[in-house]
């Protein structure tokens, strides 16, 4: 429009040279006012959500002179003029979402998104709530329960920085051991992220204290404490001959006939093993006067290749389990590291059959990788960037029986939650199954391949195994507040929240803790059951630390 208008104004009276060159200008000027004085409508959501759910809208607008107002049309005849405005939709549909802006000279732009409302989870299909526990937990943040060997009791610790155990039959409570006795010395700060393993004879493994004073316990059947281990510079966790200050993340206590394993997060982290009759350190890994760099935040896990293997701030690293069986109390070198660069890596990790590890990493932002390592040398055997969907949390990977890998996804930003899985292969990813809510905790697989997790709203999902339908799904919340349990005056529907992994018992039982978003204090065990469960897959590691147990241990 403007060459036309020039060229009629300038015909006749300019050489034809004068007008090229005024074209040019003009035509230059024009391209500049589009790249810098012309504003652009933009912004961000999940591209699912709920009905009566508050959904955020981010204005991510750009150019002009950035003095803008704003007109938000949300597609249900409701209509908003702030910057980042909250909305809440009624009924379910797909609806277009249209912002309009304009700066400060009267220049105008138009964005539109579409966003999909689906009806909240009451109950799908053949799932339900078997049990509550009889007594309260705190607020969960990563701890997942255990069952004993014979399956008669369940334990779980929360972030009061107590363990308890239940009958599992009907939720009762049996015992209760509370860690942050001051008896112990320094009570441990922090959450309480660490999961309980349960060794053959029945002894429980459990630490405490993620930001610091963290113990190791070792406390049998009935609740009495056999040993802890804690900042004792000769024989408690290592710190290069100083008092420790440990810290104990997502990791788990691994244990065999003679020794317990166990990750510090702590002031130079390392890997240590204890004495099972004494809770006395006997070795540790360091290189010189280093741990790994980050302590550890997940593991360590056992090969059946004999290999021990972390995740710490720093990468993964991998150590000789027959050199950290020792009794002289000094450095074992680490024989691998994998990652140079400081990228975190606290999801759970998973091992096969063959002695490969399958584990998770941020490479920035939302971004993250899943990695296949070859667990005897620590070579990459392939990696996988994973961009467009949520980012890793405090949950991880599993194993189905044919191999396939699975991992949990957190929701971020307009990017969904859910579940994904893989090619153990070569990465490539079979399917997504998208969701609005953040999975946060580690997936399940059943004897049939069904997928088990429960998501940040409070929502338990039976996923089926080729990732495309909920097969059953259940508000937990809800279904509380409908039972005969003696706290479901505390609870509504839509109000607990899965920061917890679920376990499988053999008879197909589902465990997991929920928490109470209105009173964390309040939170509690559950049993779920369904009959599409009728147990654990048969697969290398179908679960967060391979059974209900947690060995976390190939053999």
């Amino acid at each position: 429009m403007i060459f036309m208008i020039t060229t009629r104004n300038m015909k006749q009276a300019l050489p034809f040279m004068l007008i090229i060159s005024l074209l040019s200008f003009v035509a230059c000027n024009s391209e500049d006012k589009v790249g810098k004085d012309i504003p652009s409508a933009a912004f961000s959501m999940a591209s699912r959500a709920f009905v009566e759910d508050a959904v955020q809208f981010t204005s991510t607008s750009y150019g002009g002179d950035g003095n803008y107002s704003y007109k938000w049309n949300f597609g249900d005849g409701e209509k908003s003029t702030e910057e980042n405005p909250k909305h809440i939709y009624e009924d379910k549909g797909v609806y277009i979402v249209t912002l309009k802006i304009t700066d400060g000279n009267g220049n105008t732009n138009i964005y539109r998104k579409t966003i999909e409302i689906l009806n909240k989870i009451v109950q799908i299909g053949d799932l339900s709530l078997k049990w509550t526990s009889s007594t309260h937990l705190a607020k969960l943040a990563g701890s997942t329960a255990a069952l004993s060997r014979d399956g008669k009791s369940v334990y779980i610790n929360s972030n009061d920085h107590v363990l308890r155990c239940y009958d599992s039959s009907n939720g009762s409570q049996q015992w209760e051991f509370n860690m942050a006795n001051p008896s112990f010395g320094t009570v441990a700060a922090g959450n309480s992220s660490m999961t309980a393993s349960v060794d053959e004879d029945g002894t429980i493994y459990i630490g405490t204290g993620f930001s610091g004073n963290g113990k190791l316990f070792a406390i049998d059947a009935n609740g009495n404490m056999k040993w802890f281990a804690f900042n004792n510079a000769t024989d408690g966790f290592w710190n290069n001959g100083a008092e420790s200050k440990p810290s104990l993340a997502y990791g788990t206590a691994v244990s065999d006939s003679k020794y317990v394993y166990c990750g510090n997060h702590g002031t130079i982290g390392s890997l240590v093993t204890f004495d099972k009759s004494t809770g006395k350190r006997v070795a540790y890994m360091a290189n010189g006067a280093s741990g790994p760099a980050g302590g550890t935040y997940v593991g360590p896990v056992v090969t059946n290749q004999g290999m021990m293997v972390i995740l710490s701030g720093w990468g993964v690293h991998g150590v000789e389990k027959s050199k950290m069986e020792r009794d002289d109390n000094t450095a074992v070198p680490w024989k691998w590291k994998s990652f140079a660069e400081s990228q975190a890596c606290f999801a759970s990790i998973a091992v096969d059959y063959n002695g490969r590890v399958y584990g998770m990493r941020l490479t920035g932002g939302t971004s993250q990788k899943i990695f296949c390592i070859e667990g005897s040398t620590g070579a990459i055997v392939w990696e996988k960037l994973i961009d467009n969907a949520g980012k890793q949390d405090q949950g991880g990977l599993v194993i189905g029986t044919d191999g396939t890998v699975y991992a949990s996804l957190k929701a971020t930003g307009d990017l969904p939650g859910g579940i994904i899985a893989l090619s153990p292969n070569n990465g490539e990813i079979k399917w997504q199954y998208e969701s609005p809510e953040s999975v946060s905790g580690t997936p399940a697989i059943d004897a049939d391949g069904h997928i088990l997790f429960g998501t940040e709203k409070g929502n338990f999902y039976i996923l089926d195994s080729n990732g495309r339908d909920i097969v059953a799904a259940l508000d937990v919340a809800g279904a509380i507040t409908n039972s005969h349990s003696p706290y479901a005056s505390e609870w509504l529907p839509t109000q607990g929240k899965f920061w917890s992994s679920p376990i499988i018992g053999n008879d197909g039982t589902i465990y997991i803790a929920i928490t109470n978003v209105e009173n964390e204090k309040q939170s509690l065990m559950v049993a779920l059951t369904s009959g599409l469960v009728s147990g654990p897959a048969t697969s290398a590691w179908p679960m967060k630390g391979k059974d209900p147990q947690h060995t976390s241990t190939i053999k």
